[in-house]
């Protein structure tokens, strides 16, 4: 491979990485969101 080849492999190995890192952000988002509706709706019952 040539010094470019490497440049675009490492580029692209880059941007899967950081699409990787969002997904998991999202979804530790989404499921905090979710806690946090629980705890709501459990105070708004007691309170």
């Amino acid at each position: 491979m040539t010094n470019l080849g490497y440049f675009m492999a490492a580029y692209i190995i880059v941007w899967i990485g950081v699409f990787i890192y969002l997904f998991g952000l999202q979804r530790s988002q989404n499921r905090l969101k979710k806690e946090l509706e629980s705890l709501k709706k459990i105070l708004e019952e007691k309170g």
